[in-house]
């Protein structure tokens, strides 16, 4: 009878509730049948390591007995607990692995020991039996449960939905107080925010907040690494859980997040077990891969739904873009029809016509209306010319029918010939804009379409942002729907035409615009061809006109060319003969057939140096000149002027070679010679006039002075004295007569050779440096280049320049200054002495270089007449004077290299 009571109670206390008021009772009722006045009996909690009083009138009900008051002690041995002395106890054992389950308390030996032997086998057994049968019942009770998560996982709609209801059924499962799920960002910095969301079984509300990963702790940081576990008593999660007191938890670091259930709710029933465990564990382990797959589920369900979604738009788009391709392809025929229409027309008007005609026709494009304006190109304006559609709706079921003609037409190409070529524009809409003018110029969209050459496609709301701007043709056309196509050739703009969809208020869509573009350049083309076309045949007409012209004037050039008395060569730019007119043929006896297309310098090396001034002639597009050039014909010299023309074309922008112009000089050379040979005995004869005066004056000093001598004979110092001036006189009679004898000799040969004029210079300067020193004049040389060699004859030129200084240094006054210059100026050489001084007069200047001629008191006046000589007739070279501002210049200039002359 006892031991039912004791079950039937330890099952109250397991299931229903601890605090059974029969407690005592039972207590007292075991007390008697063991033979004892007070017991208790207490059950071992093995995880607390504690013995948890159950049935008791002896100690207070679920007292704690600590483990180790009764760890070493025997059966019925004396102890003190909670104060109280003289107690007896006694373990309770599993017979089978003789662990401890439970503890006996009596205030005395039991005096019934079958009866507590008998007792002890019972409370051992159901000890152990009824708390494992109850964990198990309730684990069954857990799993039965996971129903709902089957109904969660096959009901929720989305993420956040199955997660939310996924928390509070765990909770509800788990028996846990307060779960959580955390979502750690990828990048874990101080600044991250973890997402925090918390289910609360008290309250039934999902809480979401915000935690900044500075806050958490490394400590605290160690719970969340990791796979799943149970902790009892973490330390630090409070802050983070946001609850007072954290006595066990479970965690999961999982695919979806981290899950978090804490702390096990207090039961109204005796729980052996307070806090989770492993089943706890193995129980939300596999319900968060049963959500994970839930989750994939969701999330390939609504990926799959977006998927159809985009399917059947891209049906429905497909479709849409099937019946576009259809009305695109028949645009694009009727295009081709237009096209093939126009390109045979040869007149202007007709390509319009046509074009109208096939852009507003129902059986082509079928746009409502269709307006061209003409650009002039005198007035720089649009005009207009020709409007093609209905005039108002009462009259459109007219132009449906003429459409409807159009469709008895089996040739589309023919519909539109023989319709266009029978249109006239005579209706009310032509009348409206025919001849009126179109300002485009500043206006935002005929501007656009004449000088930019582009469709403009016009809607209300691009209208709208133009405002009165484009209110001009918005009036005119009745609508704000339409579009602007230019008809523009390679270098002109033809025009404009303007459709639109007055009536079928039809909108003109953007894929329309490179149909619209492929008929403008089509339609371009076209008129262009049919301009092209008048202009070809009037310019046929004139060209004919001309042609009889041009072979008469061809043939007076030809024949002018043929007849002209200079021989004339046509070079090419690559240096080919083109031209080798009959004078040509005369001078130099080869015929033109032969010379045609050969290089000029094949006829010998004289032509080598034409050729090379013909290349220089066109590099400089200069004409190049050549004086009495001397070229060897048939074995005789024979004397050009030579002039080298560029050879341009009719508008002067292209060189295409250049023209040579030879005229044989020969006789005039001879007689320029023969005259030079005249003057130069007229010279002689005057020469020797001046060479009997100036040979006079000292032959008499020599007479006066040889006679004093004689009467001074037996004086030596007197003798001595007239001795010395007889010398000198004799030394200026020398002199004089070498002078005389240099000027009148024939030129003899010269030995060239190359030196540095600069040299030269130099050793002239040291020959004077005294006399330079004496007058305390101020030298200096200038030149380009420390070397600048010349191909002459030393000793010859080196007497040119000490002339030149002497002179210098006689009309420098002292303290003046003499600046001698050496540079090279394409193929010759300048040297220049000029000196401060009395510039000389234009009159003085003239006759310088002529023989005897001087300013000097004493002097030959054959200084710079010997200088010329040598310069001009010697070395083919040139000298001059210059006045200057404060002073006087002489120059020579000298080929670089030996002029052929010479050689």
């Amino acid at each position: 009878m006892i031991t039912r009571k004791i079950c039937e109670s330890l099952v109250k206390i397991f299931e229903v509730d601890k605090n059974i008021p029969e407690i005592n009772e039972i207590a007292d009722e075991i007390a008697q049948f063991v033979g004892v006045n007070k017991i208790s009996i207490a059950i071992y909690e093995e995880n607390k390591s504690l013995f948890r009083v159950l049935f008791t009138n002896l100690l207070p009900a679920y007292s704690k007995i600590p483990y180790s008051l009764v760890d070493e002690r025997d059966s019925f041995s004396k102890t003190s607990i909670m104060d109280l002395d003289n107690l007896y106890l006694y373990k309770l054992k599993n017979t089978n692995s003789g662990k401890i389950i439970g503890l006996v308390l009596t205030d005395s030996i039991p005096s019934k020991m079958p009866n507590f032997n008998e007792l002890s086998d019972f409370l051992s057994f159901v000890l152990n039996f009824i708390p494992g049968y109850e964990k198990s019942k309730k684990y069954l009770e857990k799993y039965r449960s996971l129903w709902m998560l089957t109904n969660i996982f096959e009901g929720s709609e989305s993420v956040d939905e199955l997660i939310e209801s996924f928390l509070k059924v765990m909770t509800q499962i788990l028996d846990a107080e307060v779960s959580y799920i955390i979502n750690f960002p990828e990048d874990r910095n101080a600044n991250s925010k973890i997402n925090v969301k918390k289910f609360q079984y008290s309250n039934d509300i999902i809480e979401k907040f915000e935690l900044d990963f500075s806050d958490l702790d490394e400590n605290v940081y160690r719970y969340f690494k990791g796979s799943e576990k149970i902790i009892y008593k973490p330390i630090g999660l409070e802050h983070i859980l946001k609850i007072d007191n954290v006595l066990s938890v479970l965690i999961f670091n999982s695919q979806i997040g981290l899950f978090i259930f804490a702390n096990k709710k207090e039961p109204k029933s005796y729980a052996l077990y307070k806090a989770f465990d492993s089943m706890d564990l193995e129980i939300a382990k596999d319900s968060i891969n049963r959500l994970f797959l839930a989750k994939g589920r969701i999330e390939f369900e609504k990926r799959l739904k977006e998927e159809l979604d985009k399917l059947r738009q891209l049906q429905a788009n497909y479709e849409t873009l099937i019946e576009e391709q259809k009305e695109q392809i028949r645009k694009m025929n009727a295009v081709h029809y237009i096209s093939q229409a126009i390109r045979t027309m040869y007149s202007v008007k007709n390509v319009y016509k046509t074009l109208l005609l096939g852009l507003t026709s129902g059986r082509l494009l079928g746009y409502n209306r269709a307006l061209f304006l003409a650009y002039d190109e005198k007035k720089d304006i649009l005009i207009g010319k020709m409007w093609l559609g209905p005039e108002s709706e009462s009259v459109e079921d007219d132009w449906r029918k003429a459409n409807q003609r159009a469709m008895r037409y089996s040739d589309v190409v023919q519909y539109l010939r023989e319709e266009s070529m029978l249109l006239e524009f005579d209706n009310k809409l032509t009348k409206m804009i025919e001849g009126r003018v179109f300002p485009y110029k500043a206006h935002p969209i005929l501007e656009k379409s004449v000088l930019r050459k582009k469709i403009f496609v016009a809607n209300e709301k691009i209208i709208n942002t133009m405002g009165m701007e484009a209110i001009d043709l918005v009036n005119l056309l009745g609508t704000k729907e339409f579009a602007v196509i230019p008809l523009a050739g390679r270098e002109e703009t033809f025009g404009v035409i303007i459709i639109d969809n007055y009536y079928t208020k039809k909108p003109i869509k953007e894929n329309e615009i490179e149909i619209l573009k492929i008929l403008s350049d089509s339609a371009s083309l076209a008129v262009e061809t049919a301009i092209n076309y008048e202009d070809l045949r009037n310019k046929t007409l004139s060209l004919e006109r001309q042609k009889s012209l041009t072979e008469y004037l061809r043939e007076f050039s030809d024949s002018v060319l043929q007849n002209m008395s200079s021989a004339i060569i046509v070079l090419d730019r690559e240096g080919k003969i083109t031209e080798w007119n009959k004078k040509a043929e005369i001078y130099f006896g080869r015929p033109k057939e032969q010379m045609t297309g050969i290089d000029l310098k094949a006829l010998g090396t004289e032509f080598e140096d034409i050729e090379e001034m013909a290349f220089q002639s066109m590099k400089i597009k200069e004409e190049i000149t050549l004086s009495n050039y001397l070229i060897q014909v048939g074995g005789s010299e024979r004397f050009y002027d030579i002039r080298i023309t560029p050879f341009w074309d009719t508008e002067k922008i292209m060189l295409r070679g250049v023209i040579i112009t030879l005229d044989d000089v020969t006789d005039r050379v001879n007689l320029e010679k023969e005259r030079k040979k005249q003057e130069k005995l007229a010279a002689l004869g005057e020469m020797a006039a001046r060479v009997a005066h100036e040979l006079r004056n000292p032959i008499s000093v020599l007479g006066g002075f040889i006679k004093r001598l004689e009467k001074n004979i037996d004086n030596p110092e007197s003798g001595k004295k007239y001795v010395n001036i007889i010398k000198e006189e004799i030394l200026r009679l020398e002199q004089i007569v070498n002078e005389i004898l240099d000027f009148s000799r024939e030129p003899r040969a010269l030995e060239f050779t190359t030196f540095n004029i600069n040299k030269l210079i130099n050793d002239v300067y040291i020959l004077h440096e005294d006399k330079m020193r004496e007058k305390n004049i101020l030298f200096s040389l200038e030149t380009e280049s420390e070397e600048i060699i010349v191909y002459a004859e030393y000793s010859r030129i080196k007497q040119v320049i000490i002339n030149l200084l002497q002179n210098a240094i006689e009309a420098t006054p002292n303290n003046g200054k003499i600046l001698v210059e050496t540079k090279t100026k394409f193929d010759r050489v300048v040297v220049s002495v000029w000196n401060e001084g009395t510039p000389i007069d234009k009159d003085t200047a003239d006759k310088l270089f002529a023989p005897f001629f001087t300013t000097k008191v004493h002097g030959t006046g054959l200084g710079l007449a010997i200088c010329k000589k040598i310069v001009e007739d010697e070395h083919k070279g040139k000298i001059y004077h210059e006045a200057t501002e404060d002073g006087n210049r002489f120059t020579i200039e000298i080929p670089k290299e030996m002029p052929k002359e010479i050689s």
